[in-house]
């Protein structure tokens, strides 16, 4: 579900060419590692996804070139905000090809 762009949170930004915000440690993870040039746009809110990788439910937030999992285990570390293994997973559960 898109977010309403009147009511954005104070530690996230709103993007209106995707109707999507981004915040708190996906923000900060996002702007220190590249930002736009390098993930593109938010194309979804923050919602839980368990991973193909290894079963577990994590937060996940999906950009035009990568996915973003939140690891709390890791809270403080800089393996906190983990890239998503897309190509691994999509090989995994067959849907590459489609």
């Amino acid at each position: 579900e898109k977010a309403d762009e009147n009511a954005v949170p104070p530690d996230s930004i709103y993007f209106p060419e995707t109707g999507y915000t981004l915040g708190g440690a996906f923000l900060k993870r996002w702007q220190e590692t590249g930002g736009l040039p390098v993930y593109g746009y938010p194309i979804s809110q923050e919602f839980t996804e368990v991973s193909p990788t290894d079963g577990q439910p994590y937060t996940v937030q999906y950009f035009q070139r990568n996915r973003f999992e939140y690891h709390p285990e890791a809270q403080g570390t800089p393996y906190e905000v983990q890239l998503g293994l897309l190509g691994a997973n999509m090989l995994k559960t067959d849907s590459w090809w489609r």
